[in-house]
Formats: C-alpha cells, sequence, structure tokens
C-alpha cells in the first residue's frame, strides 16, 4: 500500500495538529473529530501526517471508549424513560437488548461486567 502524501494546500504542521485535536477532544467524540477537521480546518485525514487519528489521541494522553459511552447512554436513558412509562413493553424488550449489548462490549474490552458478592 502506498503511502498518503501530504497534499500542497494543507498548510498545517504536525504540532499544530496536535494541539487542535487536543482542543477539539475536550468538545467532541473520536468519530466527530476527523468530520470537524475535514470540514473546518482542511485537513482531509490525520493520515497525511504518517499517523491514525487514534494514535494522536494515545499520544496526548486521551483513552475514550466511545462504544462503550454510547453504550451506556442508551441504557440510561432507556431506564430513565421505563420509570416514567411502566407499562411500555416494548421499551423493556429494548433496554434487555441494550444491557445485553453492554455486557458485550464491556467483555470485548476486559471490564469486569458487575460486582459479584463472593459468598462465605
Amino acid at each position: 500500500m502506498a503511502e498518503i502524501v501530504k497534499p500542497t494546500w494543507v498548510k498545517m504542521k504536525e504540532p499544530e495538529l496536535k494541539k487542535v485535536i487536543l482542543e477539539l477532544s475536550e468538545k467532541y467524540a473520536p468519530s466527530q473529530i476527523g468530520i470537524v477537521l475535514r470540514d473546518q480546518y482542511g485537513i482531509p485525514t490525520t493520515k497525511v501526517f504518517g499517523k491514525k487519528l487514534k494514535e494522536y489521541l494515545v499520544e496526548l494522553g486521551i483513552d475514550r471508549n466511545e462504544d462503550l459511552e454510547n453504550a451506556e447512554k442508551k441504557v440510561t436513558n432507556l431506564k430513565e424513560h421505563l420509570k416514567n412509562n411502566i407499562t411500555d413493553r416494548s421499551a423493556k424488550h429494548k433496554l434487555q437488548h441494550a444491557q445485553s449489548r453492554l455486557n458485550i462490549i464491556k467483555k470485548y474490552f476486559g471490564i469486569p461486567i458487575r460486582d459479584r458478592k463472593k459468598k462465605n
């Protein structure tokens, strides 16, 4: 696979890119940072500087697991909905599915699913 060559119209240097990524990581999720870089800063991809966006985030000490955050948010929102709408059966089923998905994601990333009490 050929190496991506930096276009001549990209004027930003790598240290400036790191600074921008650090600022954007406070507001946006990693999947949104690439879109903002493309649309507002004119950078087609961070690969033109030789690294993927994930590598820059790790280098800057930013560790966000977007999949896990989204799954936890979905479960929380469904639980909140079910507090007000107890008889919503389809939401109950969706909550079960969302909790299952959350457990699968936690298992994939090696996060304990729940704290189990030890038997004496």
